[in-house]
């Protein structure tokens, strides 16, 4: 078995907006490093600047199936034919289209209906007997989807189609192809089955005796059932009880390996990833081989007077012990202490080619020279930097620097280091732009305010009157005014900071929100809330009923009609947790998950 062990390097990237959740804001993907959108769910909506999606594109004739363009915000004026000039600036198609003016759809043909979200001009024609809407009864308009089906016909929670068969979660033209949890597909009649006995956690089954499919992330054991253990000859009621032969059970049980003394392994292939206290793995197999923790065999895997041969990922010296740097003559416990000739022993304990390096990576490549010596990228050598290049950690071919020591910057375009130890001047800053004296990225631990460029240590700030207090913070965030710091304005973990929900600065005491971001306004509780998000007032001036047409709210005590994570949710609980709800739509009911079911 090969294990990876995988070194990722993060450089040059600043980190603009840290809030992107999958689903949330119109983002469909975030990226896993940077945690800005990178896929947005609709055709009209695009990453932006700020790693969240918006709806404004720029207008450029040939694209987008635009002919022509106009207006400071470059939004088309004349499209190809079939397409129509949308209020986002491009062009949208609008098939089954039968009255239109000036490029926009007015009317769809008889059996069409339109769909889509209406405030954003994003309307198209659909067939009422297009799969998705067949057999519905209500339809979400503003989403497309099916709310309810006719009687006689269920609603798919996974597709939102309407079938037959009860407990089918997803359909394909009105055949059920999967289930809901719990239950099984009867593949005889294509029904949904109660899961039970040896049919639990089974998808599919051809004759409802035994189990032909499991479910995602579960396994056939040799006795028919369905468990999480791959290669398991025997499953219980808390999972795999015996493996097949030539496999054994880990001993934190769980997953069957071909290693008899493994501690932990991966499930889908059975190999070992971690032996028992006494044995060491061999990575290249997945054995695990006896480690007698004497010094002159620690790390050794064939031995007779003397070690003759290490694990992987550590190498034999010339005194026969094993150590984890290559070209190591003297070693003691597997750390070099002596290397071979014309190697040098760097302040990792490293062998390398490299005079004056001290630390290396998992190759043996100098990646930091020593003192005033600077790391020459191409020659792979460290030379004494002098002059321009005194404060230089990365040269390029020695003539001109591309990174600093540390308490430096890089001014990119003199290519020298400058010190960022200065409050007034490029304090933290790591990196200036290239032909503009302003600073690109910070030091770890410090975040670049957009508007004045300087680095802090508030993430979220955009404006900072020194590294530990913010004059202004971004969007996402809401200025506590006593303290100086960005509080997350999206979701609250503290209870007792609930004012920071959507609230764009505090009042000085920082006891309360002053100012709410755009869209929200501050009511007599000193709380954020949305006002047009709500449809009916109660007698005593807070919200009774939210609008139906702008997406799935729920009301909550505190701020109103707040945004509900699911489908049927009327009113919803405290702001730490809109996750749950208390009250669903007529014909629902809450489960024991806050979901209406």
């Amino acid at each position: 078995m090969l294990k990876y062990f995988v070194l990722l390097i993060i450089s040059n990237i600043v980190l603009i907006s840290p809030i992107c959740e999958e689903g949330v804001n119109h983002c469909e993907s975030c990226h896993p490093i940077t945690k800005l959108c990178i896929k947005c769910d609709l055709d009209v909506f695009f990453p932006d600047e700020n790693g969240g999606c918006s709806n404004s594109k720029k207008c450029f004739v040939g694209e987008n199936n635009c002919l022509e363009c106009i207006g400071e915000r470059d939004l088309c004026k004349i499209c190809e034919d079939g397409y129509f000039p949308d209020e986002n600036g491009g062009c949208s198609y609008s098939s089954n289209c039968e009255v239109s003016y000036r490029g926009k759809c007015l009317k769809c043909k008889d059996n069409y209906i339109f769909v889509g979200q209406i405030n954003e001009g994003i309307q198209i024609c659909k067939s009422l007997y297009s799969e998705d809407l067949k057999n519905c009864q209500k339809i979400n308009i503003e989403k497309g989807i099916c709310e309810k089906c006719k009687e006689g016909f269920y609603l798919n929670q996974g597709d939102k189609r309407c079938i037959k068969t009860p407990y089918c979660y997803e359909s394909s033209f009105g055949t059920c192809r999967k289930c809901t949890n719990n239950y099984y597909l009867y593949k005889k009649d294509n029904t949904c089955v109660e899961q039970k006995d040896n049919l639990r956690n089974c998808q599919e089954s051809l004759d409802g005796e035994e189990c032909d499919l499991c479910r995602d992330n579960y396994y056939f054991a040799k006795d028919g059932k369905c468990t999480t253990t791959n290669f398991c000859s025997e499953s219980g009621t808390f999972g795999c009880e015996k493996c097949v032969q030539g496999f054994y059970l880990s001993e934190e049980g769980g997953v069957c390996t071909t290693e008899e003394n493994c501690k932990s392994g991966k499930k889908d292939i059975g190999l070992c990833l971690e032996c028992k206290d006494g044995y060491t793995i061999d990575f290249m197999n997945g054995e695990c081989k006896p480690n007698n923790r004497d010094d002159e065999f620690k790390y050794c895997e064939e031995a007779d007077e003397v070690c003759q041969k290490c694990i992987k990922g550590y190498y034999l010296g010339k005194d026969h012990k094993c150590s984890f740097s290559r070209n190591c003559s003297e070693s003691n416990n597997g750390v070099c202490h002596t290397c071979v000739d014309n190697y040098y022993l760097g302040l990792d304990n490293k062998c390398t080619e490299v005079e004056h390096c001290i630390y290396s990576d998992d190759h043996f490549v100098c990646q930091e020279c020593e003192g005033k010596y600077c790391f020459n990228e191409e020659q792979n050598k460290c030379f004494m930097g002098e002059g321009k290049l005194e404060n230089c950690k990365y040269s390029y071919f020695g003539t001109w620097c591309t990174r600093c020591k540390d308490d430096f910057y890089l001014n990119q375009t003199e290519f020298l280091c400058r010190s960022n130890s200065n409050p007034e001047y490029f304090y933290k800053c790591a990196k200036t732009h290239s032909g503009i004296n302003l600073c690109a990225e910070c030091v770890k631990g410090y975040y670049l305010g957009r508007k004045d460029n300087k680095c802090s240590k508030i993430q979220g700030c955009e404006s900072s009157e020194n590294e530990n207090k913010c004059l202004e913070c971004n969007e996402y965030y809401c200025l506590d005014k006593k303290t100086g710091n960005c509080e997350f304005n999206n979701r609250i973990d503290d209870a007792n900071k609930k004012f920071y929900y959507k609230c764009n600065r505090t009042n000085e005491e920082g006891t309360a929100c002053e100012v709410c971001i755009k869209g929200y306004t501050l009511n007599e509780n000193g709380l954020c809330v949305n006002e047009d998000n709500c449809a009916e007032k109660n007698g005593h001036g807070s919200c009774a009923k939210c609008v139906s047409d702008k997406g799935n709210l729920c009301l909550n005590k505190d701020f109103g009609c707040v945004d509900s994570f699911y489908d049927n949710c009327l009113e919803c609980n405290d702001v730490l947790d809109f996750s749950e709800c208390t009250k669903c739509a007529e014909g629902y009911h809450v489960n024991d998950y806050g979901k209406c079911v």
